[in-house]
């Protein structure tokens, strides 16, 4: 969750899945094959969750303390790049061409420190 949570991540997401239901509203035979993909998705992963279930219980524990190292990881990882914190629409700009020089500045990714 806070992964998604970063503006970069999100918004990026918005982006893509606008773009997404756009093409599938756009085109018709695309449409047909995303709906069928999603749906073989959704019971593929609602039999997986079930069946992983007991794992996950008595895994727990574990699954806690990665948890925790991934979030101080992530913590680092903010600090390092604090592009993170910035929403897609100042990173990329529109028809995709890039705002960032090349090679980017360093305070971009707090590269000093």
């Amino acid at each position: 969750t806070r992964v998604a949570n970063l503006p970069l991540v999100s918004s990026a997401y918005d982006m893509v899945s606008t773009a997404y239901a756009s093409t599938k509203e756009s085109h018709p035979y695309v449409k047909s094959v995303c709906d069928a993909a999603e749906k073989g998705v959704k019971t593929l992963t609602a039999a997986a969750v079930s069946g992983a279930q007991p794992i996950l219980t008595k895994l727990e524990p574990q699954i806690s303390t990665a948890n925790e190292y991934a979030c101080k990881g992530l913590d680092k990882l903010e600090e390092k790049l604090p592009i993170l914190q910035q929403p897609t629409e100042k990173v990329v700009g529109w028809g995709g061409q890039t705002r960032l020089s090349f090679p980017p500045s360093p305070a971009l990714f707090n590269l000093s420190s």
